[in-house]
């Protein structure tokens, strides 16, 4: 027997590993084959000596809306989807003028029923208003869309670097109530690759301007819900989805009890019933049969 039928014998033994020592039964000869660098066509795989893999931990958090640092911007809130052991498309809420990223956290992830496990929800703070209520009631703005695009931009980096197993790199829907609607559409339009479904309450229609809505329309799979209270808005949001869908855009309104002003409550009601609409053809927002309520 030549030496190479020898060392194909000895890594046909089966109780020998190419990982370990041999038993003490095979000959000495052997050991030290076996011990001996194998010429390279002989090499076993590289993943032959590696250890399984271990699968990853599951995301956990003592609570599931946190706060997230972010540098340079304000604390950004986010809803976490706990139990995700793989990475999680991201939903951007953006509050309207004399609100707060708290509040939106938490509707979205009480709207968002079994998917609130299956999503991130980043609610960005914005600027302090000097006529907040009081020290311990504190409200937000946004100064302009082209500034709460830089703190969007900031707080996915931050999420991401927070959560780097867990956030998908891929596009974002972005939700916004009354003027994070409204800002919303501008930065759409600027970046439809990176939000092309749009879920505006409240908000969000005279910002459709011409070539807004062709930037938009370019994109493949855009998708824009309207969802509205006031019968004015419904107005609005007929005149802006006629635009859109001349454009080969894909619209739907929402019309929920005339309850005024607001996105909880029926209104919160209405978007669920239509999100399956907006999340529709992307798999990454799919709810497993398997899939247990939202944790508390």
């Amino acid at each position: 027997m030549d030496r190479a039928d020898f060392v194909a014998l000895l890594f046909c033994v089966p109780t020998v590993s190419a990982c370990e020592s041999p038993p003490a039964s095979v000959p000495a000869a052997a050991s030290a084959l076996a011990s001996a660098p194998a010429p390279a066509s002989a090499s076993a795989p590289a993943s032959a000596c590696a250890p399984a893999s271990a699968p990853a931990p599951a995301l956990t958090s003592a609570s599931a809306i946190v706060d997230l640092p972010i540098p340079g911007h304000p604390t950004a809130v986010v809803s976490l989807p706990l139990g995700a052991t793989s990475k999680r498309p991201v939903i951007i809420a953006a509050h309207g003028n004399y609100d707060r990223p708290e509040w939106q956290c938490d509707v979205w992830r009480s709207l968002l029923g079994a998917r609130a496990n299956r999503v991130f929800v980043l609610c960005p703070r914005g600027e302090r208003r000097p006529d907040s209520p009081s020290p311990d009631d504190i409200r937000f703005t946004y100064e302009n869309n082209a500034t709460l695009e830089r703190e969007i931009d900031a707080g996915l980096a931050a999420l991401s670097a927070a959560y780097p197993d867990f956030v998908d790199p891929g596009p974002v829907v972005h939700a916004g109530f009354s003027l994070g609607a409204i800002q919303g559409v501008a930065i759409a339009g600027r970046r439809p690759e990176r939000s092309p479904r749009l879920v505006l309450i409240e908000g969000g229609h005279a910002a459709w301007k011409p070539e807004v809505v062709s930037a938009f329309a370019k994109i493949e799979g855009a998708r824009v819900l309207f969802v509205c209270s006031q019968s004015g808005c419904a107005a609005d949001a007929r005149w802006a989805a006629s635009r859109l869908e001349k454009a080969g855009v894909e619209t739907k309104i929402a019309k929920s009890a005339d309850v005024g002003h607001r996105y909880d409550g029926p209104v919160a009601d209405t978007t669920r019933s239509a999100l399956e609409w907006v999340f529709e053809g992307d798999s990454r927002f799919e709810v497993e049969t398997k899939d247990a309520a939202p944790r508390p």
